[in-house]
Parts: C-alpha cells; sequence; structure tokens
C-alpha cells in the first residue's frame, strides 16, 4: 500500500480522517478476502476512493446510489473475480404518504426529520421527488426499513405513513443541471460562486459569513475554503454546483474548471 505521506500530499487536510477509513477498508478486504459496503457517500469521498482503489492490484470498485443520477451513492469494495449485482448494495427505497391537501412537504423538512430519529446521515441517499416535489420518496440503507416505518410519523406539522416500494418505481433527478466552463485566478469558494452565479466576491463572501452556502452538505465556514473534484456546493437561493475537471491553466495564468451547475 503507498504510504500516507504521498497519499495525502493530493488531497485537504481535513479529508485525512477519510483516507485512513479507506485504507481500513482496503485492509479488510485484501486480508480478508470479501467485499466491503461502504455507507452512502458524497461525490466528493466518491472520488478519493476511486483514486485510492485504483492505487490497489486485483480489487474492483463499483457504485450505485440507487437510480443514475443518484449524488449520494454506495461502494462495493471487493476482490476482481467477484460477481456483484445490485442487490449487493443494499438499497431502499421509501414512498411518503400525507395528506397534500394541507400541506406542502420540502425536502430540508424531510431530512431534519429522519435525522432527528437519530440516523446518521451516512446511512440516508438521496430525496427524490415528482415533477411538481409533491411525492417525495427516500434512498436509505435497506436495514433502515423498519426502524424508519416505525419511528418518524411526522414531518413538520405533517403525519406520515411510509411505503416500502421496489427500486425500480423511484424517480430519477429531474433536473440533472448544466455543464459550465469557468477561468478562476484560484479554486476558492467565494470566488467560485461569485463567477459561476454572476455574483461579485464580496456578496459571496458575505453569504458564506451567514452560513448560506454548504460545501458536500456541511456549512462552510471561511470563505478561502478551497474545492476540489467532487466537491458540491450549495448557494441558497441559487443553486447548486459541482466540480467535474480541472484540465490546467489558460494562457494568461487562469484555472480551466467545468462545473455541473443547478441554477435556482
Amino acid at each position: 500500500m503507498v504510504s500516507d505521506d504521498r497519499i495525502k500530499q493530493h488531497f485537504r487536510p481535513d479529508e485525512f480522517a477519510f483516507i485512513a477509513q479507506i485504507e481500513d477498508w482496503l485492509r479488510r478486504v485484501s486480508f480478508d478476502s470479501r467485499e466491503f459496503l461502504t455507507p452512502f457517500l458524497n461525490p466528493r469521498e466518491q472520488y478519493i476512493l476511486s483514486s485510492l482503489v485504483a492505487r490497489q492490484k486485483n480489487l474492483q470498485l463499483s457504485f450505485n446510489g440507487g437510480v443514475a443520477s443518484a449524488e449520494a451513492r454506495r461502494a462495493i469494495i471487493a476482490p476482481d473475480y467477484f460477481d456483484l449485482s445490485q442487490a449487493n448494495f443494499e438499497i431502499g427505497l421509501l414512498g411518503i404518504d400525507y395528506p397534500q391537501k394541507f400541506n406542502h412537504l420540502r425536502q430540508a423538512d424531510i431530512l431534519g426529520a429522519v435525522l432527528a430519529s437519530g440516523l446518521d446521515r451516512k446511512r440516508l441517499g438521496d430525496i427524490l421527488s415528482d415533477a411538481n416535489e409533491n411525492q417525495w420518496q427516500l434512498l436509505i440503507d435497506q436495514q433502515l426499513v423498519n426502524f424508519i416505518t416505525q419511528n418518524v410519523d411526522h414531518i413538520g406539522n405533517s403525519k406520515v405513513n411510509w411505503l416500502a416500494l421496489a427500486l425500480n418505481s423511484a424517480y430519477d433527478k429531474l433536473d440533472a443541471g448544466q455543464e459550465e466552463f469557468a477561468l478562476l485566478a484560484s479554486m476558492r469558494i467565494d470566488l467560485v460562486i461569485a463567477a459561476i452565479f454572476g455574483l461579485s466576491r464580496q456578496v459571496a463572501k458575505t453569504m458564506i459569513d451567514q452560513k448560506l452556502v454548504r460545501i458536500n452538505w456541511a456549512t462552510c465556514q471561511k470563505a478561502d475554503s478551497l474545492i476540489d473534484i467532487g466537491d458540491i456546493i450549495s448557494v441558497r437561493q441559487y443553486g447548486r454546483l459541482r466540480l467535474l475537471t480541472v484540465t490546467g491553466r489558460s494562457k494568461k495564468d487562469k484555472i480551466k474548471a467545468t462545473f455541473n451547475v443547478i441554477k435556482r
């Protein structure tokens, strides 16, 4: 296995704990010759895992989030001779039945209610909706189906019932976003937000200070945070972006980057 120092020089210090966790997963697979199923990972974590598995011999890596466009996906690391199927990923799908005439659920309400039951965010996948955001579904660790149906009976002020559904009835994401190219002086989050959403850098910084910006689903604390491939940035009332590629520098020494962008 490649030394820790050589690996860590390619990643951020706040990612070192996750890298150590991946190294433990890889040791388990190699020593025990068995597959390992991860929790749900965000796109940045998926990128890091892919990078580290690519350094290993005789291992395979597969991802599945329940739907083709899922952002949060589980991974299976296994010896390269193993045969894997969708069932190996142990992903469940729950629909939400609630009185739509009197209530309108939002994604944040659903996530908040489920997390309030004490569940780890890593055991939850994407939250899906129909085109009108009236019907909602939740992708989860299959082992949590009974727990949620028995312990989460309200979302906000609305009484809810959960329906166990087959994965092939899941809503796929309707808005996959648009690909946008940008030339940037740096990968600071405030500069990236300003460039993609047509804001001044000061406005972007103020939004970060007001805790209106999230990176990989966690509140961004610093305007000078650097983003990297796979990072998802959410900006309240403006939309979301994900860094797809960095392909070098322009003749004027600007970073050439491509993003997937969903604007509100």
